[in-house]
This record gives structure tokens, sequence and C-alpha cells, in this order.
């Protein structure tokens, strides 16, 4: 099973220091490729990266270590992937700048994440398709029921793009090889955010017949957990390697740390209830004056705002 690469979703998180990352000083990613084989790029979603910080990701990582990305979501969630929009430019000018991972054997695959309200339409998904440059691979991940039928896999296949297989609230679990590679996204199944879920391994177990189904169809097989809160894609990551049977050793030191620091923090006492304070209390006078979106900045990182920004109304409650 060596051509299964399994990882996580983004690897800079401030709270995966503690459960996974010794220090806040040290390299994360420098770190994270010591212990797996790929992880996901986030950070293309929301903006094109540089050019230094494509080559940082090829110096920080051995060169075995593979990357996946996602696309700007300029290209399918503000232009919705249509070709009358110049999104062949886009997708041209992105794979450019990725190139250099390619050119090294670093790039595994390019994943087309489509909005969720975008419904079957199987003119602008060929339409997409077509345009796709050949020397890279490429996966789609849908996020409507609809697009789930025959047709939608047959014309993946034809165009030798792989069906993102998913675990999350909205769609089933439902292994499609529509590739020479396969992809798979566990999101958690958390209320709000999805992301915020921590796998019991009983929810994992059913997930290793997919994987060996997947990869006795495919040249290799990518896998990243998305339930990046808490550190706990990288526990659930781990645990999946162990059950599969190709954790290596210094991975299963990892994992148990990990779950003796879990075990450490549940057996704290909770803290005692602070009497409550208005917002005002944390803040300047200074910084009180501030608009909305700034007042945001003095309580978050920017990378939390973006993820925020992406949440649909209707996908929040208050209670």
């Amino acid at each position: 099973m060596d051509k299964i690469y399994l990882g996580t979703s983004g690897w800079s998180y401030k709270d995966w220091v503690g459960p996974f990352y010794l220090s806040e000083e040290e390299s994360k990613l420098a770190y994270y490729s010591k212990i797996f084989d790929t992880a996901e790029i986030d950070s293309t979603f929301y903006a094109y990266p540089t050019k230094g910080t494509v080559y940082g990701w090829l110096k920080y990582t051995r060169p075995e270590f593979v990357y996946s990305a996602k696309l700007p979501r300029l290209i399918t969630h503000k232009k919705k992937m249509d070709v009358k929009q110049g999104v062949e430019e886009d997708l041209n000018k992105f794979c450019e700048l990725m190139k250099p991972l390619l050119l090294e054997g670093k790039l595994a695959c390019l994943l087309i994440q489509f909005p969720p309200g975008l419904k079957y339409d199987s003119s602008k998904l060929e339409g997409f398709l077509a345009i796709l440059p050949k020397e890279f691979r490429f996966a789609v991940e849908f996020r409507d029921a609809s697009w789930l039928r025959k047709e939608t896999y047959s014309l993946l296949e034809s165009y030798n793009v792989a069906y993102t297989i998913v675990d999350e609230p909205l769609l089933p679990p439902e292994v499609h090889v529509t590739a020479d590679i396969a992809y798979f996204r566990w999101h958690g199944r958390g209320e709000r955010p999805w992301y915020n879920y921590r796998y019991k391994e009983d929810e994992l177990k059913p997930w290793i017949p997919k994987i060996k189904e997947a990869t006795e169809q495919t040249k290799a097989v990518y896998g990243y957990f998305n339930n990046h809160f808490h550190g706990y894609a990288v526990e659930n990551c781990l645990q999946i390697l162990e059950m599969l049977g190709v954790i290596t050793s210094e991975q299963r030191k990892v994992k148990e740390r990990i779950e003796n620091y879990f075990k450490t923090q549940a057996a704290r006492p909770p803290p005692t209830p602070a009497k409550r304070k208005t917002l005002a209390a944390f803040m300047p006078e200074q910084i009180q004056k501030l608009g909305f979106k700034d007042l945001l900045r003095f309580f978050m990182d920017e990378g939390r705002i973006r993820r925020a920004k992406g949440i649909k109304d209707n996908e929040v409650s208050v209670k």
C-alpha cells in the first residue's frame, strides 16, 4: 500500500501547538512533512500563491513529500467555472504558479471544489473540464447531491478527473473511481461547523475497505482530513493509517503523544467561570471606535476571518 498518501488539509493552525507541534517557534511545515507524506494546500483557495511561497513549499519538505492544492475561489466560487468569464486565463495563471511543484514531482493533484449552491449542469462541467491543462491531475468535489448521477461519473471518467469521495453531512460516502487516482476528503460531522469534530475509531473503520477498494483500481490514493479544530485531523489521520497497517514507528509515537495529550486535557477540572464582561472591557478606548470588520481583526487572525466570510447565512444558527 505504498501508493496511499494520507494527510491533512492545511498545517498552519495555532491550536495544533500542544497536541501536535511542540512549540510555536518551529517551522510547522518542516515538522509536519517529517510525519506525513502529503498535505492539501488550503490557502490557494483564498488567493494565488506568490512564487516565493511556492518555492518555500519546495524548500521545507523532503523530496518524496507531495502536495495537493485547491483551485482559487475566484475560479470556482466567484466565476463559477464559467468559461465566458475568462476562467481559462485564471486557471492557466494558477497552474503556471504551481508548475515548480509539478516539475519536481511534488504536486499530486489540484482540487476543484464546487460551490454549495451550484446544481447539476453537464454543459458547465464539460466546458470547464475541456480547458484543464493535460499535464496536471485534477479532482472535483461536488457540494450538491444533484451531481451524483451516472452522467457525471461518465463525464469525469472521459477526462480522467477524479470524483472526490467525501465524509460530510450533505453527501453520501460513496466510492466512485473515475480516474487513475482516487481522492478522499474527511470534513467531519459537526453541526456548525462540520470541521469541529473528532472522529471516533468506529466511525473511521468503515473507510478502510473503501480506501482499499480505491487502491485496487488506481495508481495512487490521496486523502485529507479537514476537521482541523484542536488537532483532531492529525489524530484521525494517524488512526486510519494504523488501521490500514501502514503507520510508521515515528507516526505511532506521535499518535500516542496526541492521544495522551487529549486524555490529559479531558482529565483537567473545568475552569472556574469568569464574571461576565462586555467586549468593551477587553479593548482600549480607541479600538472601540473601529468598524465591525476592524473589530474582528482585533480578536482573530486573517485566516479565520476569511473562513467566516465563506460561511453562508443559512449555515449559521444562534442557540
